[in-house]
């Protein structure tokens, strides 16, 4: 990947940072202008999150929510992409005999085969029935089984089947606790967490799908970013979302990098050298730089815009491993508000911090299980 080469020269007396995109490209930027790397990704890690066999863990209750999850999963995202695994996880609690049928154990067990059956190959999914653990309780053990199975996404629905009455006030929305427990356990994996309660408006099958990124100067909004595209099918819309503040009549040194990063991504799709970036040259991507309005927060201006464009997702970055070990909460103020003012769905893609060789070694080479 390379930028844009319409970058300033160096003003005199200033020592440059040299930024390194990979395979050997390197591009000189003033101190001023750029922090460190710039949120860049290396281009090996870049391309090992878009080619690695995707391992999904989905899970259920019987809730709309957690079965709209589900058909977008089995007829969305393991449609479109081959090398998709999926774990279907349900805890049960057998003293819940008041439960409807179509919740209990046998009989969502039953109706979740029939989902994946008639949708995928059976070496492609696993159901996974599990007793509740009293000491763990259902969040505890939802996180360990994603660490054990080592997922890439989990895909869960807002609210589970208590609905609003078993959820947590965050910046005046509510919030399931199973997907907060998810968000502050500070799991490696993305969370796709579904608030449609109908399938048929979700973007499966052949209907579009529309993804706002929120993005920044950091490594966290490259992937997510990253994951729009490797969760996006050919003719699926992108856009990737800078706020600029209100009082920015002009382009800044941060803008102009900014869109200059991301146009370089674009320029790579066209580009038949590049093996795996050009895979993605059949999606719809722009950026776009959105003007706040007067008295109007960043998160209030992303959901505006993707409002505006209708969109089905919004996708937010978070470093909950680091964030975590500095005592601040997994996912930032910012990505969290965007995520409970969009009255649709949304996607917190996390980032861990790893050199290439590791990544390369332990996460694109690992086989999707048979």
């Amino acid at each position: 990947l390379k930028l844009a080469e319409s970058i300033r020269p160096l003003p005199s007396g200033k020592s440059p940072h040299r930024l390194t995109m990979g395979a050997g490209d390197n591009l000189i930027l003033p101190d001023r202008i750029i922090p460190d790397r710039a949120g860049w990704i290396d281009v090996p890690i870049c391309e090992a999150i878009l080619t690695k066999d995707a391992r999904i863990l989905c899970t259920v209750d019987g809730s709309d929510n957690s079965m709209t999850a589900l058909n977008f999963v089995a007829e969305g995202l393991m449609q479109k992409d081959r090398s998709t695994f999926v774990e279907v996880f349900h805890i049960y609690d057998t003293s819940k005999t008041y439960l409807p049928v179509h919740c209990q154990k046998v009989a969502l067990r039953s109706t979740c085969e029939a989902i994946m059956t008639s949708s995928v190959s059976s070496k492609r999914y696993h159901l996974t029935w599990s007793s509740k653990s009293d000491k763990a309780g259902p969040g505890g053990q939802l996180c360990d089984a994603i660490r054990e199975l080592s997922v890439d996404y989990v895909c869960m629905g807002f609210f589970g089947l208590k609905g609003r009455k078993s959820a947590h006030d965050v910046f005046g929305g509510l919030l399931s606790t199973n997907v907060a427990k998810v968000l502050n356990m500070g799991n490696s994996c993305s969370l796709i967490c579904i608030k449609d309660e109908d399938a048929g408006v979700l973007p499966i099958k052949q209907k579009k799908a529309v993804f706002v990124v929120s993005v920044s100067l950091n490594k966290t909004s490259t992937k997510a970013f990253l994951d729009a595209l490797r969760l996006s099918k050919p003719g699926d819309e992108i856009h990737v979302v800078y706020i600029k503040s209100f009082m920015e009549f002009e382009d800044s040194d941060y803008t102009a990098l900014v869109r200059e990063k991301y146009e370089g991504f674009f320029n790579s799709f066209k580009d038949e050298q590049q093996q795996v970036f050009s895979k993605f040259h059949d999606r719809s991507v722009q950026f776009v730089l959105v003007n706040k309005q007067r008295r109007e927060s960043t998160p209030q201006s992303v959901v505006r815009y993707a409002d505006e464009v209708n969109a089905d997702f919004v996708v937010v970055g978070a470093n909950a491993a680091d964030r975590v070990a500095r005592g601040k909460k997994p996912v930032g103020s910012v990505s969290l508000q965007i995520c409970m003012l969009f009255e649709r769905n949304f996607i917190v893609a996390n980032w861990i911090d790893v050199i290439p060789r590791v990544y390369d070694t332990h996460v694109r080479s690992a086989a999707t299980p048979l």
